[in-house]
């Protein structure tokens, strides 16, 4: 299973870190090249880790992606993508409801929303997830768990 990240702050280096430390059997992680220092450190600690040329090619290449960008520029970063119908999509963004999400998407794409927090870098938090699905509550119960 390949992940991809749009947007590598510190959840996002969180959750790869997380993920790559869990039993899930991860072929690659793709993260963007946005946040230079973050995507470096992780891709020099972590041997699954590549960075991407840029966003589009984050998403074209992963099997599940996750967009963790600032809410100020969700907008017009989503807008800018092609996606995959029926493409598995996770949106870490703050304060941006799951159909303001999908009008950007403009694709029949499975969006989950969720709220990791730092400690899924440990395994140790549970992470709230909606709607429920059985699929990304495997995927975050490697981290610690959910609630659905």
């Amino acid at each position: 299973m390949k992940f991809g990240f749009v947007g590598t702050g510190a959840i996002t280096e969180a959750m790869v870190t997380g993920f790559l430390g869990s039993k899930l059997e991860l072929s690659q992680v793709i993260v963007s090249p946005r946040s230079a220092e973050t995507a470096a450190r992780l891709a020099a600690h972590l041997s699954l880790v590549q960075i991407a040329n840029d966003n589009q090619a984050v998403v074209d290449a992963s099997d599940v992606l996750f967009l963790a960008v600032r809410p100020q520029v969700a907008e017009e970063v989503i807008k800018a993508l092609r996606f995959r119908q029926g493409q598995a999509i996770v949106s870490v963004i703050a304060a941006t409801d799951r159909s303001t999400i999908g009008s950007w998407i403009d694709q029949d794409v499975e969006l989950t929303l969720a709220i990791p927090l730092p400690f899924v870098a440990d395994g140790e938090v549970v992470t709230a997830i909606y709607p429920p699905s059985s699929r990304m509550a495997f995927i975050f119960s490697a981290t610690g768990g959910t609630i659905q």
